[in-house]
């Protein structure tokens, strides 16, 4: 009767803890219940004392199918109960002194205490001596020792009980409106595998430096090559990286100082050891060199703010600006700044390529209008409408020669003419437009593929010069309108597979039509050295050809006053990430007309142990598609490579294989493969929190 009792005492309690939430399972919280937490447990002792006395009432007097506990071995030590694992029923507290004669307790066959005391009397053997009479009070508590011993028995163990589950629900469908009860749709509606689906740039691709993760302050040591000139440079930093909410915050700060070693001019050489390389510090915007990066979120992420000298920036689709790097010019270094934000009804982007005197700048604006009607279906919250802006508003026109010989090299009108402060280009300045409308809708949202296809029209204008070229007019150059215009219908498919690790795959096709003098994604990877010149000259030309492709070699001039037919030409790129270990991708663009024909291979490590790595090789302005891998050296290739490992928590080595654009001997933007070493510093503080 007691273990009857108990074990129906107990279903009921299970019934309150399963179909009662406590704050686990079925998805319903605790600020979600009806009745507060003293109201539930005051019901459960309600229910489990009702229980306990109706089987006591209905219950026969003994449990014929336990039996009785073995009266105790004279002399023999009594082994310990083994441990419950159920909790006892409420019994009375036993008085002090031993239990009175036997034969007055079956009257009280009902009370509770009754059952306690009841298989002492009815199996307690009566001895002569006194001794023997006074174990039973030590063992007077026969229902512990029994029910321990009884729960060893086949018919009482806990497995048994799992079978009667099923009929505990039953009060459940009694009450099909309780508010409490289990909805089984919302359980259904959890995924299995719930994860947080990545999107978003996977690779680094035209990125010029690696930033570590770690919070350390120290400096870096080494020597560097730029151009052609060698440095020893000292570059003291700190490096900062924590989480607000579930977004990842990273900060890196420093100041690079070079003092010069080596030039490699003949006419220099040793000459000018130990001054201070002044182009890193020649001007008040140098000084936003100090930050190195300021992350918040990642692309595409409902808010993402990045101030940065390291990254190439994408806007939108990238019909006007893809993988734009202002810092590619190493001669200037510059700190560009992104913030996009967006939601269900709708979001924007903006971008500057520096963020205390900016030149290109962009914006995109888009709007979700059918989020209005049905914000539940993915196809009508993610079918947008947008709007894109993208402008240098300091555009070179036409480049300056050096008539006066600034530099002092006698070569005159051969070469460009240099600020000799910041050993920039010289030249008179126009101005370059893009805009242009996007829609775009997903055909597919699931936890492990999103599919989305989109379509652009967009624009470029400028002002051309009207004048002889052959006058080398470089003020009040007369200019007229022009404008251009191309179309594309792209596709982009994402896929998360797996859980440990994620693999991610993004693969992107396009298909472009548009006017000659249009070029797709006009404000590109090599835009800050092409807009100067676009096609990178020869060095020892001479000559006025050569003068001339040189003052009008401008990229505004070369892709803006093209002439001729409409092209068609396309686009594709894949990428494939594994976690933090591991970034492979690939892009061609090629046409059918011009000299437009790109081509890229990225591998990078991100974060795996000790060890981090970057990897990428640009083909740029191929003739053809068939060309694209036949010159792997050609002037307009760009090669960057870098790597870091940890040896030790405060030491790291640091090296590089790049090709950066500068101004060298000949005052042309050319590419040098420069190889580098250093070694890096540092006391970790705190952790990633």
């Amino acid at each position: 009767m007691q273990v009857k009792a108990v074990k129906s005492m107990k279903n009921h309690v299970r019934l309150l803890r399963r179909y009662l939430p406590v704050g686990r399972g079925l998805g319903v919280s605790r600020t979600s219940r009806p009745l507060s937490a003293l109201a539930l447990r005051a019901l459960t002792l309600a229910l489990s004392a009702l229980t306990l006395a109706l089987t006591l009432v209905g219950a026969p007097a003994v449990a014929d199918d336990l039996p009785p506990p073995p009266p105790p071995v004279e002399g023999s030590a009594q082994p310990p109960p083994p441990r419950a694992e159920t909790p006892p029923p409420p019994v009375a507290p036993e008085p002090a002194q031993p239990p009175p004669p036997p034969v007055a307790k079956p009257v009280n066959a009902q009370d509770q205490a009754a059952p306690a005391k009841t298989p002492v009397t009815s199996n307690t053997p009566v001895t002569a001596k006194p001794s023997e009479t006074t174990k039973p009070s030590v063992t007077a508590k026969p229902p512990v020792t029994a029910r321990p011993s009884l729960t060893a028995q086949p018919p009482v163990p806990a497995k048994p009980a799992e079978p009667a589950r099923p009929v505990v629900q039953r009060p459940l469908a009694l009450l099909p409106d309780d508010p409490i009860a289990p909805q089984p749709h919302k359980v259904a509606e959890l995924p299995k595998n719930s994860r947080h689906f990545i999107k978003g740039e996977l690779a680094n691709v035209g990125a010029i430096g690696l930033v570590p993760w770690e919070n350390q302050i120290g400096a870096v040591l080494g020597i560097e090559r730029i151009g052609a000139v060698y440095y020893a440079s000292v570059t003291p930093q700190i490096n900062y990286n924590t989480d607000i909410g579930d977004q990842p915050l990273d900060m890196s700060f420093g100041a690079p100082l070079r003092i010069q070693l080596l030039d490699t001019r003949p006419d220099v050489q040793w000459s000018q050891i130990g001054q201070f390389r002044k182009q890193d510090w020649n001007d008040w915007t140098s000084y936003a060199q100090i930050v190195r990066n300021i992350t918040y979120g990642g692309k595409e992420s409902h808010v993402y703010a990045d101030i940065n000298a390291f990254k190439a920036s994408t806007l939108g689709h990238g019909a006007l600006l893809r993988r734009y790097n202002p810092n590619l010019d190493l001669n200037h270094r510059q700190v560009s700044g992104e913030l996009d934000a967006f939601g269900d009804y709708g979001g924007g982007e903006i971008y500057v390529n520096n963020v205390v005197q900016p030149r290109v700048m962009g914006g995109l604006l888009f709007v979700k209008p059918l989020s209005f009607i049905d914000r539940d279906d993915f196809m009508m919250r993610s079918f947008s409408i947008g709007g894109t802006l993208v402008a240098d508003v300091d555009a070179p026109l036409r480049n300056r020669l050096d008539y006066s010989d600034l530099n002092g090299d006698g070569r005159r009108d051969n070469q460009l003419a240099l600020n000799q402060t910041t050993y920039r280009p010289m030249y008179s300045a126009g101005k370059v437009l893009g805009y242009g409308l996007d829609s775009e809708i997903k055909l597919v949202d699931n936890e492990n593929a999103d599919w989305k296809t989109y379509v652009d029209y967009s624009m470029l204008a400028a002002g051309l010069p009207t004048d002889d070229p052959k006058a080398f007019q470089f003020d009040n150059i007369p200019t007229k309108y022009v404008h251009s215009g191309g179309f594309t219908w792209g596709h982009l498919l994402r896929l998360n597979l797996g859980n440990d690790p994620v693999h991610v795959l993004r693969l992107r096709a396009e298909v472009r039509s548009y006017d000659a003098n249009y070029l797709p994604g006009y404000f590109d990877v090599m835009y800050e050295v092409q807009r100067v010149l676009y096609r990178v000259r020869s060095v020892g030309g001479s000559g006025q050809s050569y003068q001339l492709a040189l003052a009008n070699g401008t990229k505004l001039q070369e892709v803006l006053g093209r002439t001729g037919g409409r092209i068609l030409g396309g686009y594709f790129e894949a990428s494939w990430k594994i976690s933090e270990m591991f970034v492979a991708a690939a892009a061609m663009e090629f046409n059918d007309t011009t000299p437009d024909n790109n081509l890229f291979v990225h591998l990078e490590v991100p974060k795996y142990k000790s060890f981090q790595f970057l990897a990428t090789w640009h083909r740029r302005n191929a003739s053809s598609v068939n060309s694209l891998v036949s010159k792997f050296s050609a002037a307009e290739n760009i090669l960057i490579a870098k790597a870091r490992y940890r040896v030790t928590d405060n030491f790291h080595i640091n090296a590089e294989a790049i090709t950066p654009f500068g101004i060298g001997p000949d005052a042309l933007f050319q590419n040098f493969i420069d190889l580098n070493i250093n070694a890096e510093f540092g006391f970790g503080y705190g952790s990633r929190k």
